[in-house]
């Protein structure tokens, strides 16, 4: 079950108390810059855990994007597309706002990802359901939680904005969070049959944005970026339609798909709290940008499932002593 906050109080008179619900304040339309700032505190790197081996292959390893949208106790669930984290029997790493990387065993225990679809036998050329997943991470520390609208009440030509993590062109270790601002050009009904696609939008995209949240102009997440434009014969949806849009999935199916799963989250409602805002103003320089990524994602990975359950000494980072 999918549980949304809602505010209450009680009036009390003279014999009875009687309950009464107050609506949350309407979210209001937020500037671009403090879309950014929610997007900035929200929006994770997905990728495989690298040893020190696996540097030089680096030009294989392909990190994707996600939003976190969840927490129970120290739990936190980030959505993703699930071709981000479509290889099974390793170890992922979530990289936070913070700069920290969470670890993700997909070894021990294939219940810390859990997918909305199927890719074929073909390297995942098409997805049967939705290219969705939930990835779970454990921490004791307060990471934000992305608010989820509602993405049926969408409507064509509104501003939508992504969020996501590019790999750039020449293979530098440094990476830079890229906040791209365009308009929804149309919904698809139903969803497409491959990967569940039903947003298009006109905003650029580049790879390694894939599973990034796409948010409105309330800063509420409606939708998670999946393809960009067409490329030969790779698109999503439709190929004439694709030549100018990039696709995504809309929050309304990811919700539907999860309870239909079993998996009850604490969804935000809106609006978005004016804190995040704030917070993501003064973090932007810790948030936004990694030095060197992959020294970010390479740990001792045997060390890692032979001794620690999640991080800590036994996720040993280039160069680092482990105390």
């Amino acid at each position: 079950m999918i549980f949304f906050g809602r505010l209450s109080s009680c009036l009390v008179g003279a014999s009875a108390a009687v309950a009464i619900t107050i609506p949350l304040m309407a979210a209001q339309v937020l500037t671009k810059e403090q879309v950014d700032d929610v997007a900035s505190q929200t929006t994770v790197v997905i990728a495989q855990g690298l040893q020190k081996g696996d540097i030089e292959a680096r030009q294989e390893w392909n990190p994707g994007s996600g939003v976190i949208v969840a927490r129970s106790n120290q739990t936190y669930y980030v959505l993703t597309a699930l071709h981000v984290v479509r290889t099974r029997d390793v170890v992922y790493g979530v990289r936070t706002s913070d700069g920290e990387v969470h670890f993700v065993d997909d070894v021990k225990s294939h219940e810390n990802i859990l997918p909305f679809g199927t890719e074929d036998e073909q390297l995942g050329e098409t997805i049967k359901g939705f290219d969705l997943a939930i990835i779970k991470f454990e921490s004791d520390l307060k990471y934000p939680v992305a608010v989820v609208g509602k993405s049926n009440q969408l409507a064509e030509g509104e501003p939508v904005f992504i969020s996501g993590w590019p790999n750039p062109e020449d293979e530098s270790a440094r990476r830079v969070r890229e906040f791209s601002a365009g308009n929804l050009s149309e919904i698809v009904a139903p969803p497409s049959p491959d990967g569940g696609y039903s947003l298009l939008y006109n905003n650029q995209t580049r790879r390694g944005m894939s599973g990034g949240p796409v948010f409105n102009a309330q800063g509420e997440l409606i939708g998670i970026h999946g393809r960009g434009r067409a490329q030969d014969n790779i698109y999503c949806i439709d190929p004439s339609l694709s030549a100018n849009n990039s696709c995504g999935m809309q929050t309304i199916h990811f919700v539907k798909q999860a309870e239909v799963a079993g998996l009850q989250l604490a969804l935000k409602q809106p609006p978005v709290d004016p804190q995040l805002l704030q917070t993501g103003r003064g973090n932007r320089e810790k948030a936004d940008v990694i030095e060197n990524i992959y020294e970010a994602f390479t740990f001792d990975v045997r060390s890692l499932l032979r001794d620690e359950p999640s991080g800590g000494c036994g996720s040993l980072l280039l160069g680092d002593a482990c105390d």
